[in-house]
């Protein structure tokens, strides 16, 4: 069954503060939407399991990379009574904390976002694959 309207923008507007969270380095922020039973699996790498353990990939992220700029295109989100998905285009630009050139990382991505039982919607899963060379 689809989404009422109301349900519809709780995930869109949910899913816009995370990914400005992510925009702005703001791992606080970021946080705030993440299930405890996240499954995040990026590419060319094993996935990453919990919300501990994403803390730690996050922070070994940010300790090599700051977010410089995020574009979305081509988005599409379905949404339930429960569960809502959101893919689309990304590019990802990555400014390397130890100085030097921007990267620029572009390609596809998937997400799964949970509603809990009190109605706040998660982030619970997230694939994307790079259609970047690699560096």
């Amino acid at each position: 069954s689809a989404a009422s309207p109301a349900t519809r923008a709780a995930v869109e507007s949910t899913t816009t503060a995370f990914h400005q969270a992510l925009r702005t380095n703001d791992s606080a922020s970021f946080f705030s939407y993440v299930d405890d039973n996240v499954v995040m699996m990026p590419p060319g790498e094993a996935p990453v399991r919990g919300i501990a353990a994403l803390r730690t990939w996050y922070s070994g992220f940010l300790g090599q990379y700051q977010t410089s700029s995020l574009a979305l295109t081509e988005k599409e989100v379905e949404v339930g009574d429960q569960w809502a998905t959101e893919t689309g285009s990304y590019e990802w630009g990555l400014k390397p904390t130890a100085g030097g050139a921007e990267v620029v990382d572009h390609g596809h991505y998937m997400q799964i976002w949970k509603r809990t039982p009190d109605g706040h919607w998660k982030f619970f899963r997230e694939i994307w694959n790079s259609a970047a060379p690699p560096a």
